[in-house]
């Protein structure tokens, strides 16, 4: 558990501080942001609409 979390502490800093992250980082950084980013969205358009 602790060297997934090294892994991915170290694609969240080559993604977002030095920039030079390959396909394989971005493609785990997109996916463990996009997840909850769109179901906050999805939430918050629901109670926009009702």
């Amino acid at each position: 558990m602790e060297h997934k979390l090294n892994t991915f502490k170290t694609d969240l800093h080559n993604v977002f501080v030095e920039g030079n992250a390959n396909s394989i980082q971005m493609a785990r950084v997109f996916i463990v942001m996009a997840i909850p980013v769109l179901t906050i969205c999805m939430i918050a358009v629901r109670h926009i609409v009702y």
